[in-house]
């Protein structure tokens, strides 16, 4: 499809590991990680949940009648990535509809992962009982589209499962890696950084050409050292990473939370210099809250294929002592779909004889010296002359960073992180193994109908009176046969139904209960006696699993009062109710008096 795009790029969070808000972050900002990147049709990704996410959804709010088609694209579920999701104003709103896309953890679902941090031991509101129908969507290193958007997703260096993204609207791209570290490091850098790593080439071929690189900038080189295995890079490797990846324009991001204003305002001149020392006219700014890019350009290109991108597959020996060590390798790979094959080290050349290999995985508890020494015994063999070895050392490592000892000998120190092995196994793969591509028919990546909406009183209602309204309300859950009120019962608030049905009756008074009818999503219960106080008028019983907001009747009021449209509606309802029950009481009461006649005088 051809298409051009103007695409908009707002910083609401700009900061890494936790907030940071007073004096010396004012400039930059304090909030944690959140971006937002808008198409001209009005698409909305949002780049990282972090605490950025609260005004972002208040802004979105103010923005019209209704929302935004949004889509949140998470990098990886640390706290300083998601910490804004329980915020997102949005997300309490019923009709809003989204999808959350991310890579999954180690051992929790994406969504598992949201919703672990919204138990009641720390949230009062848990993930299933927002409003908004929220979809989840599990990515790995694939091509997707959401709206206007296709999106490229790619593994990167960081210390859990952590995805970049690369963004294309037309011929307008951008990308967002964050968090992410250096596959290798020199001692002491001089010069421009080196990308000799196949992991560092893969890195750059991903961000190589866009228009806009925001880019983990965390640390200083100085700063590194003592922070390496942190998942985090420098401001000069993000530098020289863009010139070397021919990037337009770099955004600086991440800030480290002991920086202030005026530390990143230095290391921005220094940045400056740094390229142009290189003779290199890229433009570089340091994210700030607030801060809009604006991106036009009336050219259009093919967009590529959705589906799975072209994946290593190759032949890895694991090697050591310790079968259980062996094991731990085994199973932090085995996710990737490698072939695998396993030797003891007094069997190790002869098991390296008996096929292809690819990579060759060397590991503790021997000391990083002794797995060296004997990867130089290994390499006399013809099988693995050429072959990459991945030493994964449980002593005298230089840190979780690595080194490269020569162009085909990788060190990663134990206790090895099987996030940042995965991306590294998968890079040297990528170099020596067997590119395969896999196509796969992926389901639409839109919500299905949804359950769960919104009519009625709350239908058409504009977003900001939506949100007035509901803010105060709790989410209530019943199961088939649960009793929300009994008629006569002292009056309460009143149920806006989510899910599920529920019967309204009345009782005769001859004791039997005459059903006025049901309520289903979208309807509401029990409104009457919220407003005037009286008793319950009828029983509502509940028919199948029931999920419905509860407004209690104090706060009615304000809350009506803050959406005059829903007062306006609710009045309109009420009268039509009432017309109905007039003619229902009316067919009672002449039903009533023909059963009366009847009995007194046979022949009538």
């Amino acid at each position: 499809m051809l298409r051009s795009s103007v695409v908009f790029i707002r910083f609401w969070g700009t900061r890494g590991s936790i907030p940071t808000p007073g004096r010396g972050t004012t400039l930059y900002g304090g909030n944690t990680s959140c971006v937002e990147v808008r198409a001209d049709d009005g698409t909305v990704i949002i780049l990282d949940c972090g605490t950025g996410a609260r005004p972002l959804g208040l802004d979105l709010l103010s923005r019209g009648p209704s929302l935004p088609q949004m889509h949140i694209l998470v990098t990886h579920t640390h706290w300083d990535h998601i910490q804004g999701f329980p915020f997102f104003l949005p997300a309490y709103i019923a009709g809003t509809r989204f999808t959350v896309y991310g890579a999954r953890g180690l051992d929790r679902t994406l969504e598992g992962s949201l919703s672990g941090q919204m138990q009641h031991t720390y949230f009062p509101v848990q993930l299933n009982e927002l409003r908004a129908d929220i979809g989840f969507e599990e990515v790995a290193e694939e091509r997707f589209r959401v709206g206007s958007y296709q999106v490229t997703s790619q593994l990167i260096n960081h210390t859990t499962a952590t995805v970049g993204y690369r963004l294309q609207a037309g011929s307008v791209s951008i990308a967002y890696v964050t968090d992410h570290e250096p596959f290798w490091w020199e001692s002491v850098p001089r010069g421009p950084h080196r990308f000799v790593h196949p992991g560092e080439e893969r890195h750059v071929a991903f961000v190589s050409g866009v228009d806009v690189l925001i880019h983990d900038a965390q640390y200083s080189d100085d700063e590194y050292p003592a922070k390496r295995g942190w998942g985090h890079s420098t401001i000069e490797y993000a530098v020289d990473l863009a010139i070397r990846a021919g990037v337009k324009k770099l955004v600086l991001f991440h800030h480290d939370p002991t920086h202030g204003d005026a530390w990143i305002r230095t290391q921005l001149t220094r940045a400056r210099r740094r390229a142009a020392a290189q003779r290199s006219d890229i433009e570089i700014l340091a994210a700030a809250e607030g801060d809009q890019l604006e991106l036009i350009d009336g050219k259009a290109v093919p967009e590529g294929d959705d589906g799975v991108l072209a994946t290593p597959s190759g032949r890895i020996l694991i090697s050591g002592s310790d079968p259980n060590v062996i094991e731990e390798v085994h199973e932090a790979l085995s996710p990737d779909g490698y072939h695998f094959s396993r030797a003891a080290d007094s069997d190790l050349i002869a098991a390296g004889g008996r096929g292809r290999v690819d990579l060759l995985i060397l590991v503790g508890p021997d000391s990083e010296a002794a797995l060296l020494e004997r990867a130089v015994t290994v390499r006399a063999e013809s099988w693995a002359a050429k072959a990459p070895i991945l030493i994964l050392a449980a002593t005298e490592g230089p840190g979780a960073a690595g080194r490269l000892v020569d162009g085909e000998t990788d060190v990663l120190s134990r206790p090895f992180n099987p996030a940042m092995l995965r991306p590294r196994v998968r890079a040297w793969l990528t170099r020596t193994g067997t590119l395969v591509e896999r196509k796969v028919e992926r389901k639409a990546r839109m919500l299905a109908s949804p359950k769960r909406g919104f009519r009625g009183l709350l239908r058409g209602l504009p977003v900001s009176q939506r949100a007035a309204l509901m803010t105060g309300a709790v989410a209530s859950r019943f199961k088939p046969g649960d009793i929300i009120f009994h008629e006569g019962d002292p009056a309460g608030g009143m149920y806006f139904i989510r899910e599920g049905s529920v019967e309204i009756s009345i009782k005769l008074p001859d004791g039997r209960a005459q059903v006025l009818g049901l309520a289903g999503i979208g309807d509401t219960v029990g409104e009457l006696a919220a407003l005037d106080g009286g008793p319950r008028t009828a029983t509502a019983r509940v028919l199948e699993a029931t999920v419905a907001d509860y407004l209690p009747r104090d706060m009615i009021e304000p809350s009506l009062a803050a959406a005059p449209s829903a007062a306006y509606r609710l009045m309109r309802m009420m009268a039509g109710r009432l017309r109905q029950t007039d003619r229902f009481i009316g067919e009672l009461i002449r039903d009533d008096d023909h059963d009366h006649r009847t009995d007194s005088d046979p022949s009538a």
